[in-house]
Order: structure tokens, then sequence, then C-alpha cells
């Protein structure tokens, strides 16, 4: 016969039950566990690209948190204009952008994501629903 739970075992199990179900709940609206999409600047057949993307879904997020690597040596541009989104990434580096979803375009399914610096570079897509 098993023997009843002190008060301070009861205690320390429902301490763990309650942070089990509070980390489950972050994990699921997305609470900082990595990133949604990761974009890495890269040379394919002598052009410039941004390779990456795929689809990301805000409902109930107040944000979306992007990876971007350039590989290349020299700068490049990172441009979503339907998510208010320019910046410069020095060569060699990694940066994380993070896009509150109020500066995201809901009109915009497919955000095309491109090198404002250099227009010639292929430009990559991000597909968002809400």
């Amino acid at each position: 016969m098993r023997k009843p739970l002190s008060l301070a075992q009861s205690a320390k199990l429902s301490i763990i039950m309650i942070l089990a179900l509070v980390m489950a709940g972050c994990a699921y609206l997305g609470g900082g566990y990595g990133e949604d999409a990761t974009f890495t600047a890269v040379e394919e057949g002598g052009t410039k690209v941004w390779k990456g993307g795929g689809a990301v879904d805000l409902k109930g997020r107040s944000s979306m948190t992007l990876k971007v690597v350039n590989t290349l040596g020299a700068d490049h541009g990172f441009s979503i204009d339907s998510m208010k989104v320019q910046e410069v990434i020095k060569a060699g580096e990694e940066r994380t952008i993070t896009v509150p979803a109020g500066n995201i375009d809901t009109s915009v399914r497919e955000h095309r994501v491109y090198c404002q610096l250099h227009p010639k570079h292929g430009a990559a897509s991000l597909t968002v629903t809400k």
C-alpha cells in the first residue's frame, strides 16, 4: 500500500506541474525557442541569392524571429518591404531580427526577401499565415 504524500511533497509536485504547463504554453505561443525562418546569403552559379524562407503561422503571436546569415565576402542587404525590414548584414555576420506582428502587412501572403544594395541578386520569399 502506498503512503500518502506529505504536504511538502504535494507542494513540490504542484509546482513542477505548473512549471511544465507554463513551459508548454510558452513553446506553443512561440516563446523564443529559436527562429521562425532562416535566410542565408550564398553564391550559386555566379549569382548571389538569399536562400531560405518557408512558412510561418502568426496566429496568436506578437512577433516573428528571423535568423539571417551572410556567408559572402561583402556586405549584403536584407529587405522585406511588406514587414518594414531593411538591414545591412556584414560579411560573415549572423543576425537575429525580430519583426513585430504590427509591422507585417496582413494583405500580403507571400513576402519578398531581397538585397536592397544589389538589385540583381536573387530574391527569396516567406509565406505568412494568420
